[in-house]
């Protein structure tokens, strides 16, 4: 099972001493997350941060799996917000409300 779509970070876990859960937002396979190998790593962390748009590609054997994904950065939105505390507080706001949605059920609208 595979599939690419566009998506914005809503947060991440640590998992092992290098991986990463990653928890997205996308258009077209709502909320879904994900292992990202090496998530932890100084190239990987910046692209992971929330509110960052990435371009994403899902991989499992199977579709009830967690999966492993592979993030590009689109729009490095994470440092512009950290600017305003209001801005900080909208985008915990929004990952809080989203995370209510049922995983992997689309929602276009909302996003």
């Amino acid at each position: 099972m595979e599939w690419r779509d566009e998506g914005i970070v809503l947060g991440t876990r640590r998992h092992g001493e290098t991986s990463a859960i990653l928890e997205v937002m996308t258009r077209t396979h709502g909320r879904h997350l994900g292992l990202v190998r090496g998530g932890r790593s100084r190239k990987q962390q910046p692209v992971l941060q929330p509110g960052n748009r990435v371009d994403l590609l899902w991989r499992a054997r199977l579709d009830e799996h967690l999966g492993v994904f592979q993030a590009e950065a689109i729009e490095m939105n994470a440092a512009r917000l950290m600017d305003s505390a209001v801005a900080v507080y909208g985008l915990q706001t929004m990952a809080a409300h989203l995370r209510l949605l049922p995983e992997r059920d689309a929602h276009g609208g909302l996003y």
